[in-house]
């Protein structure tokens, strides 16, 4: 006895429904080729209200469910056109994609394994477990299967993006940067091209956001800042930022407000080698007076090898962070610099070093290293070292100026994600020493950062606080400093 469908197959020809069927179906992979997703959902369907087992219209349904984000419709289709044709590696790729996003990781893994199984050097599947391991919470393991993808198909940019992403979520943003810059120099600028995944086009297609920041220390010196931008390719390899913020400082003396500015471009020199340079202004309003000092900033970032990355950064700000310091008009110089090593997917190791000149004659100079090991799971822990230094010829200009700062501390640090939520929590605990003048004891340190992230397709929502006693933290070098930070952006 024929199967069913075969059945259905020969009463439909002889009914006559089937070219009528035959020309839908062209008609609507055609509008679905050219983007005209709203028609193309109609016309299948149409399509499988005469023939509800037509594979073309239930797979391609099932795709634009799961990218309009209906994704218990979504996986319900791909269930059903699996079941006519269970070994199609394509079908296989797409649910499990669709499984992914909709965060049980623990199938769309199994079914990517078994597309790999037929086509080893498989990309979208390759991408699509390394992603869904990373969405699990196991972000060494999947870094690891980032790099192998990659050691296959270098110049991937939906790998290098998948790569760049993971670093990004592990606290390593200087390597992920790299990866990024050379994603952009790679990936395809043909508009209709929906073939990369969907974290590559949030990555390269125009992109707008707002932050809004509250914070307040133990010296009773607070703030509250908004900042708004939007980045777009500008042209070929060059992408444009735009941003504008506002600030207010005040304390019990004092409240005042800053405004500004400023444009940012950023291209890739090379394959390896990016750069990135910006000009604005800045508007300090206060009862003492008006200043409004330019800013810039200038930058080059440079992946010498595969797990290193380097970047030098030159940047002129207003030093408005307490009100007192925005009535001075103040503004500061920064050169930094800083490399990080990933030698090994679980271990990651940090260097940085800064100077940074005063407009009142006043220079300060840092270094930092800091070193991390993952224990699986999510889990990291570490230890970090930092120093500042400061020249101060002129003190009493109302910011936190000690003779040389020194932290030293043991740092944990956990992140975890479920599909598109995730989780990174940072905490500290060590010794701080204020010299000012002598020999100052050391005092207790510790600090705890959380991050909650919630994307979607093109976007994302984070809320991130901070809370530490650590003198560096304030201006003031106050002994308590929190901050809360939500913050939103969309492709567009």
């Amino acid at each position: 006895m024929r199967p069913a469908r075969y059945v259905v197959a020969a009463l439909l020809v002889a009914a006559g429904l089937v070219p009528r069927l035959g020309a839908q179906v062209v008609d609507a992979d055609s509008a679905f080729t050219l983007g005209d997703f709203a028609k193309a959902r109609a016309l299948y369907e149409q399509v499988l209200a005469s023939d509800s087992s037509n594979e073309r219209a239930l797979y391609r349904l099932a795709l634009l469910d799961s990218w309009d984000g209906f994704l218990d419709r979504s996986l319900a289709r791909f269930a059903r056109v699996r079941q006519l044709d269970p070994a199609n590696p394509d079908l296989m790729v797409a649910q499990a994609r669709a499984l992914s996003w909709a965060g049980r990781t623990g199938p769309a893994i199994a079914l990517y394994d078994s597309a790999l199984a037929q086509d080893t050097g498989r990309v979208d599947a390759l991408a699509g477990r390394a992603q869904s391991v990373a969405w699990a919470g196991d972000l060494d393991r999947a870094e690891a299967l980032w790099r192998s993808a990659l050691a296959g198909h270098p110049d991937d940019p939906s790998l290098l993006v998948g790569l760049a992403q993971t670093l990004y979520w592990k606290g390593e943003p200087g390597l992920a940067r790299s990866y990024v810059d050379r994603a952009r120099t790679l990936a395809p600028d043909d508009p209709t091209a929906r073939q990369l995944q969907r974290d590559l086009h949030a990555a390269v297609r125009p992109d707008v956001g707002t932050s809004v920041t509250g914070a307040g220390d133990s010296d009773h010196e607070t703030f509250y800042a908004q900042d708004l931008w939007i980045s777009g390719a500008l042209f070929r390899d060059v992408r444009g930022t735009l941003t504008g913020g506002w600030r207010h400082d005040g304390d019990p003396l004092r409240s005042d407000n800053s405004y500004g500015i400023a444009g940012v471009v950023a291209t890739a020199l090379g394959p390896t080698v990016g750069a990135r340079a910006g000009l604005g202004v800045r508007r300090l309003e206060s009862d003492s007076g008006n200043h409004t000092p330019l800013t810039a900033q200038l930058g080059f970032s440079w992946q010498p090898a595969a797990a290193t990355a380097l970047s030098l950064a030159y940047s002129k700000a207003a030093f408005d962070e307490t009100a007192q310091l925005l009535e001075h008009g103040f503004t500061i110089d920064n050169l930094d610099f800083e490399v990080d090593l990933d030698p090994k997917p679980a271990i990651s190791l940090s260097g940085a070093a800064g100077a940074t000149w005063f407009s009142d004659g006043n220079r300060r100079f840092s270094g930092l290293l800091s070193a991390l090991g993952g224990l699986g799971h999510g889990v990291s822990v570490g230890v970090l070292g930092r120093m500042m230094g400061y020249r101060i010829p002129n003190r009493g200009n109302g910011y936190f100026s000690p003779d040389r700062f020194t932290v030293l501390e043991a740092r944990a640090i956990y992140n975890l994600r479920r599909g598109p939520w995730g989780l990174r929590a940072d905490g500290g605990l060590g010794g701080q020493q204020i010299d000012a003048g002598g020999t100052a004891p050391w005092q207790s340190e510790w600090h705890l950062t959380a991050v909650l992230s919630r994307g979607w397709n093109g976007g994302e929502i984070t809320l991130e606080g901070l809370y530490t006693n650590a003198a560096g933290a304030s201006t003031v070098g106050a002994f308590r400093y929190h901050s809360l930070t939500l913050a939103v952006h969309q492709g567009i």
